[in-house]
């Protein structure tokens, strides 16, 4: 056994060159399929905190300044008896809605993400012993290459003939990011309530996509 094992230890020492290039080799396989995997990985799920976190941010600043209520976007039309028998959207109020939180999310973002978007390299070398641990490698924002909002509505029936309608706000953020593993391309999609109201008796389909 010592033999063997002094025959393979042999080639190695007479071929330093061999050793070097089997270790780069080796470091060279680590880095690609253990390492930028997992930086992509890490990147991706702060990133997704960080933008869904701005977005409610953005949205509650939105609601906080213009007290905006479900009466300002849908306007029922009611029956003598008081049914609703239709329903229309004020896009003019959803439309500078939408203007102001995009607006917002496009001024904020990179700076939330050069200031908050932080891999430690513990987390990458060590997770299990050094997370959190070492210096911070970092994530920039190259571009943002289209963000998107739209007004959504969901129905719950909350009791005999009643009916719950309430407004969300879907808000897509389509990110070119530039991170220790490279480029990232990243889409990140976060839907945020708006208003909401208990209507009572039939309701009809409010479509809310009307802007044709």
């Amino acid at each position: 056994m010592r033999r063997r094992f002094r025959w393979f230890r042999r080639p190695l020492r007479r071929h330093p060159r061999l050793l070097v290039l089997l270790v780069l080799l080796g470091m060279l396989l680590y880095f690609r399929f253990n390492w930028l995997p997992m930086v992509r990985k890490l990147v991706s799920t702060q990133i997704d905190t960080e933008v869904s976190d701005l977005i409610n941010e953005a949205v509650d600043a939105y609601l906080a300044q213009g007290q905006l209520h479900y009466d300002d976007l849908i306007h029922l039309e009611r029956t003598a008896d008081g049914r609703v028998s239709a329903a229309r959207v004020d896009l003019a109020q959803v439309n500078q809605m939408k203007s102001v939180i995009l607006r917002e999310l496009g001024e904020r973002l990179p700076d939330r993400v050069r200031q908050s978007v932080l891999i430690p390299m513990g987390n990458v070398l060590l997770p299990a012993l050094l997370s959190g641990r070492g210096s911070s490698l970092p994530v920039r924002i190259v571009s943002l290459q289209s963000t998107n909002a739209e007004l959504e509505s969901s129905s719950v029936q909350t009791g005999i003939n009643q009916t719950l309608h309430r407004l969300e706000l879907r808000v897509d953020a389509d990110l070119l990011l530039l991170t220790p593993a490279g480029l990232l391309s990243r889409q990140v999609t976060s839907t945020v309530p708006i208003a909401q109201t208990i209507l009572v008796g039939d309701v009809p389909k409010i479509l809310l996509n009307t802007g044709e």
